[in-house]
């Protein structure tokens, strides 16, 4: 029994060096999306893996005894652990009192990434200690099985104890590593998407109509944004309450998506800001016909409350590349220019850049 448990005991470390290497990195993965989306729905995770860390790392040390291997690679990896949340918890720091645009908020990419590789080459040996721990007790049990009889109902109740162990551990291992998983998909789709309506984000959109535009140099292609922005929303808002704005603003959205192609790449930029990047298209009139049926499905209510019709309106600006501008920021820039056009005019309508 005394190498039965010490297979358990190697096990279990084994398991908590990988939890290790994922607790750090999920802290990690928390607080840059905090930093990128200013969601304080990244810092709950954050902080809850920052905690967890802590405490691997102490159960951890404090087998030291058990596993004099891990003498060094411990000492390197306290430094290390304490060195990288101390340019976490900094930039964290910058970020609440300075906000989003403070020129000190981005952390150091290259100094970052040599920590964390740090860091994973010396949880790395741990575990490579552990798997020659495991090594040698797999010897001592295959002496131990020899020397017994051949059938003896203790090398079937022995051997089958070592499976269902071994077993254990390998499924907790890969639901840990699949929740880590899952948890890294889920903050990579927050710091794109917004909260609310599901639509890509600012950071998203730039990013699109950056390919887009990419995509068009090299096969001289043309690309359209149109710029809206929606009438009323905020009289919405002070009306019947934040609530129902957010009610009104997804159910805007749904009428906005059903009128576009399923290539069409609509993002939320703002508040009630939407930009819609438009490829595959001969000429500008298309994007006019698009932009006035976006007009036209949002003269429907959006809801109804009691006996109220909700309406919301959109003012629409329209630019294209490479006719009218020969870069991103000039499209940004012009398509946003031509829906104040619209909106100061009147609007519910659509206006070219002049």
């Amino acid at each position: 029994m005394a190498l039965i448990n010490r297979k358990v005991e190697i096990a279990d470390t084994r398991y908590e060096i990988v939890k290790l290497m994922n607790t750090i990195v999920e802290a990690e993965t928390g607080l840059r999306g905090y930093l990128l989306t200013g969601s304080v729905q990244f810092l709950e995770p954050y902080n809850r893996s920052a905690k967890e860390t802590s405490l691997l790392f102490s159960q951890i040390k404090s087998l030291e005894k058990d596993f004099p291997g891990f003498k060094s690679s411990l000492a390197t990896l306290d430094t290390l652990i304490k060195e990288k949340f101390s340019i976490i918890e900094s930039t964290l720091q910058v970020q609440l009192a300075a906000g989003s645009y403070s020129p000190h908020l981005r952390l150091s990419n290259d100094a970052s990434k040599a920590l964390i590789e740090k860091i994973r080459v010396e949880i790395d040996q741990l575990d490579k200690v552990m798997q020659s721990e495991a090594a040698l007790v797999d010897v001592e049990l295959s002496l131990t099985i020899n020397s017994l009889k051949l059938g003896s109902l203790i090398v079937v109740l022995l051997i089958i104890t070592i499976l269902l162990i071994n077993y254990r551990r390998t499924i907790w291992l890969f639901e840990h590593a699949s929740s880590s998983q899952e948890l890294a998909e889920e903050f990579g789709y927050l710091a794109m998407h917004d909260a609310l309506t599901h639509l890509p984000n600012r950071r998203n959109f730039e990013q699109y109509l950056k390919k887009s535009i990419s995509q068009a140099n090299r096969h001289s292609q043309k690309v359209g944004l149109l710029y809206m922005d929606l009438d009323g929303f905020k009289l919405i808002n002070d009306q019947y309450g934040h609530h129902v704005g957010d009610d009104a603003l997804v159910s805007a959205v749904a009428m906005i998506n059903g009128v576009l192609r399923d290539f069409d790449f609509l993002a939320r930029v703002g508040g009630d800001e939407f930009a819609l990047v438009v490829q595959n298209f001969n000429n500008a009139n298309e994007l006019l016909i698009l932009a006035n049926r976006i007009i036209q499905a949002l003269k429907t209510p959006v809801m109804t409350i009691g006996k109220d019709d909700v309406l919301m309106g959109v003012s629409i600006g329209i630019a294209t590349y490479p006719d009218q501008v020969k870069n991103i920021k000039a499209l940004i820039t012009a398509a946003d220019e031509a829906m104040y056009k619209a909106k100061a005019t009147g609007k519910n309508q659509a206006f070219f850049h002049a």
